[in-house]
């Protein structure tokens, strides 16, 4: 009956569906409108439509509602059995969950607590080598073809296992190797070996990577120290490789210049190749760093860079002209007047005068013609300070070549303002100058430029030639009455040894220094005691310093009296040698002397009668003036130092400056040296066991 029913209902409502739906149809095609029907057709659908009770029986209708509530009412308490069923689930799920959770906390609360590295030096020997090679061998598997991967994972693993903060962003005061000199060897030859099996190009990439990576870190927060690690490593490693790409090291700079930190820690890195690669680190100097000389905050640090970049190679020889020139040209421009504070001036001049002297040992430069070119590139339009560095490099290629003495002569007409500059500076600078330049040469361009007639048309160029004609008078009367001057240091040299041997020769003869006619004179001058206690005090002090040495240092002691002791011994044989020498020969003129002394006092008395006593009785006059004149200079010395060491003792060694914190600041500075001649000691130690191992 109820199927019946359905099938009954179903077939009417899609009757009268069938029709309503074709009417709106009709309908929306002539309004063309949407088919949808609003909420108010829907109402109005459902209160217009058939009803059951139209079709059906009052029985059958109540029975169809009795099925419809009975259904309902079965379908009841299965859905709550299984609700009531699905919260107790739930809830021993929950109970269970918590407990574990319990227990978890109380096993980390029992597990003791890893305390963290307080140094980089304590981060480094905390890593296990053997768990950073089975990271690379895992990442090698991994990503096979993608070596910039492995480099990444190493890099990632490096930075977390040093959680080091605190460190000062350019490493200030420690070793120029630093932080790469305190990782061990086996962790250090694993990264080694994963940077050799990188191609070039890769290793590129990772180290612009590794740039950007370090500055986002630094923004965040993150310790940076790994960063700087593998940067500090791969300079070292591949130098060239740092000044690939001079535009990404720019864009670098320029997106992270406002923050000093970030900045300061990317000029530390662009600064490592340096260390290695003398013309690698002057490039990026030049192209990278040399423009945040304006900078107040970053202008220290830049100058610093090239101090230690140009004072920390020794041995080269292949400067080029042209970066040279680019680089003062630069340099000697406005920046150079705009940096802060004012002092930095001078060392960049001291770095600068150092890069000049580097350029002289290039042999491939042909001097004459940089003599000739920088001859017009000298003007007045040219700022001070580069025009002033020009006319340092004129001097030295005369110093270098004489031939540019030639060059100079025969372009000196056209070239009356540089000449002038460069005469005056030489006639400045003249004692250090004379005996380096060829005075033959030298002399001889003077000599062209004093005697040259030439008419000139203005009276500017007549005035530089009249200049040039002075200047180079006055040097020729220079060099003139200078090169007739008496050698007093020749001279004074050779009295000492004559005084020495003298004292010598009169303390062997009589046995003692007392006994000796100068001592017996010293004494009875009373020189002699101020000279002994100057003797005491310094023989003082020398054993006291000798065994605060001896005593603090005993094994550094020890290596140095072995390491100096047969020189300080060939030093006293020839001594021995050369006082042996020098007493045979005073022996010999004092006994020609002897001999012919007699015959030289009879032929003075004899056409100068008295003439020796007198002499002999002024010069104990002079003698006794001297004496006299000596010992009131010396109180009034000893009177004054009294004075002056009490005012220093009232007014400058005070505070800071007390003798205490003095010789607090002595103790830290001995313990300091102390503390890195052992580190270095222990460092090449390390190096020599390593290479004592290697087949």
């Amino acid at each position: 009956m109820n199927t019946g029913l359905r099938l009954f209902l179903e077939g009417h409502a899609l009757s009268w569906g069938s029709i309503v739906y074709l009417e709106m149809r009709k309908k929306d095609r002539g309004n063309d409108k949407s088919t949808k029907l609003t909420k108010a057709e829907k109402k109005k659908f459902i209160e217009n439509a058939p009803k059951v009770e139209d079709f059906l029986p009052l029985s059958q209708v109540k029975t169809l509602y009795d099925n419809l509530d009975g259904n309902k009412e079965n379908k009841k308490p299965v859905k709550a059995q299984g609700k009531e069923h699905k919260t107790k689930e739930n809830e021993e799920k929950k109970k269970q969950h918590q407990k574990q959770q319990q227990q978890h906390v109380e096993k980390k609360k029992s597990e003791p607590k890893e305390k963290p590295p307080k140094t980089v030096k304590d981060a480094l020997n905390a890593i296990d080598p053997q768990e950073l090679d089975e990271l690379l061998t895992t990442a090698q598997v991994r990503f096979p073809e993608a070596p910039l991967l492995w480099l990444k994972e190493l890099n990632a693993f490096l930075n977390i296992k040093i959680p080091i903060n605190k460190e000062d962003a350019i490493f200030s005061g420690k070793p120029k190797d630093y932080p790469l000199s305190l990782v061990p060897k086996a962790i250090s030859s694993i990264l080694e070996r994963a940077v050799e099996m990188t191609g070039q190009q890769t290793i590129q990439i990772f180290y612009e990577n590794t740039l950007t990576a370090m500055a986002t870190d630094m923004v965040k927060g993150i310790p940076v120290i790994g960063h700087k690690i593998f940067l500090q490593l791969l300079a070292h490693l591949n130098p060239e490789m740092t000044a690939a790409n001079i535009l990404k090291l720019i864009n670098i700079r320029n997106s992270y210049e406002n923050r000093k930190n970030i900045g300061l820690s990317l000029l530390w890195a662009w600064s490592q190749a340096g260390k290695k690669n003398f013309a690698v680190g002057l490039k990026i100097w030049h192209e990278v760093m040399s423009p945040m000389l304006e900078t107040k905050g970053y202008a220290s640090y830049v100058v610093q860079i090239l101090n230690d970049l140009v004072f920390g190679h020794d041995n080269v020889h292949d400067l080029s002209l042209d970066l040279y020139l680019s680089i003062i040209m630069d340099t000697y421009s406005q920046r150079f007047q705009n940096i802060q504070p004012a002092n930095l001036g001078k060392d960049l001049s001291a770095s600068i005068d150092r890069l000049r002297s580097i350029l002289f040992r290039n042999k491939d430069i042909c001097y004459t013609k940089l003599f000739e070119m920088l001859m017009g590139k000298v003007s007045q339009k040219s700022d001070l300070n580069y025009r002033n560095e020009l006319i340092k490099v004129l001097a030295d290629c005369l110093v270098t070549e004489p031939l540019c003495f030639t060059i100079w002569s025969s372009i000196y007409t056209k070239n009356l303002y540089q000449s002038s500059l460069l005469l005056s500076y030489i006639d400045t600078n003249l004692p250090s100058l004379q005996t380096k330049f060829k005075a033959k040469h030298f002399k001889e361009t003077l000599g062209i430029i004093q005697n040259n007639n030439e008419k000139w048309k203005r009276a500017k160029d007549e005035n530089l030639a009249l200049t040039c004609k002075k200047t180079s008078q006055v040097l020729l009367k220079k060099m003139t009455s200078s090169s007739r001057s008496f050698p007093w240091r020749s001279a004074s040299v050779l009295l000492l040894l004559l005084i020495s041997a003298i004292v010598a020769y009169d303390t062997q003869k009589h046995g003692s220094f007392e006994a000796s006619q100068v001592g017996k004179f010293l004494k009875t001058s009373g020189i002699l005691k101020h000279v002994e206690k100057a003797w005491t005090t310094l023989k003082f002090y020398w054993s006291a310093g000798h065994k605060a040495v001896k005593d603090s240092s005993p094994e550094y002691y020890k290596a140095v009296v072995d390491l100096c002791a047969p020189y300080i011994k060939l030093a006293g044989d020839v001594c021995l040698v050369v006082r042996n020498v020098s007493i045979k020969l005073y022996n010999n003129v004092a006994a020609y002397v002897e001999r012919n002394v007699p015959i030289i006092i009879d032929t003075i008395e004899h056409y100068a009668p008295g003439i020796l006593e007198q002499i002999k009785s002024r010069s104990l006059q002079g003698l006794e003036f001297v004496k006299v004149s000596f010992i009131l200079i010396g109180e009034k010395v000893i009177e004054h130092s009294s004075a002056s060491i009490q005012w220093l003792e009232k007014n400058v060694f005070v505070g800071k400056l007390s003798p205490d914190n003095l010789r607090n600041y002595a103790i830290w500075a001995f313990d300091t040296t102390q503390s890195y001649a052992a580190q270095t000691y222990d460092w090449v130690y390390e190096k020599v066991q390593t290479l004592s191992k290697v087949p």
